[in-house]
């Protein structure tokens, strides 16, 4: 099975914290500041479920999530998070399958997209989009990748990372999409930020039709 985060659920955020220490966290923490009171999530690939208590010491009024995950492990983790009253239902499916009829105020995608190949990208990315209500925020955590400026330890650093994730996870991709052309056309960037020598960035989208 492809981008099977089974066997390394308990290990994940380990690892990640041994290769960027905090970077990856800080990401993610940095784009909560964008949700409101009675905001409606749609958490695409959370993983483990620490952002979920991240959400949840917000103290935001009614804010719900809806939380869709391949990985019935990385479920069965998050479910164990202390979330207090924020409501968050659990759906254990993978995004290209997941339906609904819902549009939510946020759609969060923290290090999602990297685990796929560009046709797929595209797919998720449209339904996801239509998703999204106007004037919504998209909020986007993951690894940089820069054209432009190309470092070698960068380079080096993904190719090591897709060679773990592929001998772990089988993982469809080897190479890291950017997805600004993606958001160019119903999108404004509202804010970024780099960690991690600017390897890892969060972005806040918002959709403006």
């Amino acid at each position: 099975m492809r981008n099977d985060y089974n066997g390394i659920a308990k290990y994940y955020d380990r690892l990640s914290r041994i290769v960027f220490q905090r970077s990856v966290i800080k990401a993610q923490a940095y784009l909560l500041a964008f949700i409101k009171d009675n905001d409606r999530i749609l958490l695409a690939g959370g993983g483990t479920g620490w952002i979920l208590e991240e959400i949840s010491k917000l103290n935001k009024k009614n804010v719900s999530v809806v939380y869709v995950e391949k990985s019935a492990n990385m479920i069965a983790l998050s479910k164990k998070r202390k979330c207090g009253n924020m409501a968050v239902e659990f759906v254990n499916c993978p995004i290209e399958t997941y339906t609904t009829q819902e549009h939510f105020d946020v759609i969060l995608t923290p290090f999602f997209f990297d685990n796929f190949i560009d046709k797929k990208i595209k797919y998720i990315f449209s339904k996801l989009d239509t998703y999204l209500k106007r004037k919504g925020f998209w909020l986007y955590a993951d690894f940089v990748n820069d054209k432009q400026n190309k470092k070698e330890w960068q380079q080096m650093l993904l190719k090591g990372m897709y060679l773990f994730f592929k001998i772990t996870t089988n993982i469809e991709t080897q190479k890291l999409v950017d997805l600004n052309r993606y958001f160019a056309d119903k999108y404004v960037m509202i804010t970024q930020q780099f960690y991690y020598k600017r390897f890892i960035q969060a972005v806040a989208y918002r959709k403006i039709r």
